[in-house]
């Protein structure tokens, strides 16, 4: 039986005040540079909402388990956190059903 390995999407809303978009768009696009260039990672978007300047929708996808708990276990997704800890973020995380 060929079985079909299923890769891990990750999906999540970010909403910080607009004042604070371009911080947190740069963050983002650092955090994207980098997560891409990843051996596990399939794919690294970001989304900004068209009408409210501090809306991201952040889409991402991991061959797997380990390849995502390698990305949240990198340098760069440690500074990332570290670079956006001062701001007011709204994080909403999507999971398949």
């Amino acid at each position: 039986m060929n079985q079909q390995r299923r890769s891990i999407g990750v999906h999540l809303r970010i909403t910080c005040a607009p004042l604070e978009a371009e911080r947190l768009l740069s963050a983002l696009q650092d955090l994207q540079r980098l997560s891409r260039a990843e051996p596990g990672n399939r794919m690294f978007d970001i989304l900004q909402r068209c009408e409210h300047a501090g809306g991201f929708l952040v889409i991402e996808e991991f061959e797997d388990e380990a390849a995502l708990a390698a990305h949240r276990a990198s340098n760069h997704f440690r500074c990332f956190k570290e670079a956006t800890a001062s701001l007011r973020l709204t994080i909403e995380r999507y999971a398949p059903v």
